[in-house]
């Protein structure tokens, strides 16, 4: 009785397993079809970026560095000094990045104080001027 128990399980979890790869090959769209269907100005600046990033000249080296350690007989681990890995390269640019972001919101920060500021002034100025009028005067 268990065997005929596991081989029905085996059986409908084979199915499900092969029902989700039917589904998955035949509603998943691929890249290809992805693009198709941009239009052309997205897909021009599509094909722009990815030759940017295949092009991209830091990630190259470090794909020749690991080729070239991958047939010496040190660890993988050990990089030459002479090329950055690409992830050091991208965090001290997302630092820089940050620090650059955080200067330009100090910047505007200031500019928006500073034209509040010329506002109240105004609006102070604005008040006396009409406090120095005297009361009597129409015209």
């Amino acid at each position: 009785m268990s065997s005929l128990l596991y081989l029905k399980s085996l059986f409908v979890g084979s199915g499900i397993v092969g029902l989700g790869l039917y589904l998955y090959k035949n509603t998943v769209p691929t890249e290809e079809e992805i693009v198709s269907q941009f239009s052309p100005e997205v897909r021009q600046k599509y094909y722009q970026e990815k030759k940017f990033r295949d092009a991209s000249e830091q990630d190259n080296k470090l794909y020749q560095l690991i080729q070239s350690n991958a047939q010496s007989s040190r660890p993988a681990w050990m990089l030459s000094d002479t090329v950055e890995p690409a992830c050091v390269i991208r965090e001290r640019d997302r630092a820089n990045w940050s620090a650059r972001a955080l200067n330009k919101a100090q910047i505007s920060a200031q500019n928006r104080m500073i034209e509040e500021r010329d506002r109240l002034r105004q609006i102070e100025k604005d008040e006396e001027e009409k406090s120095r009028r005297r009361w009597y005067h129409v015209w």
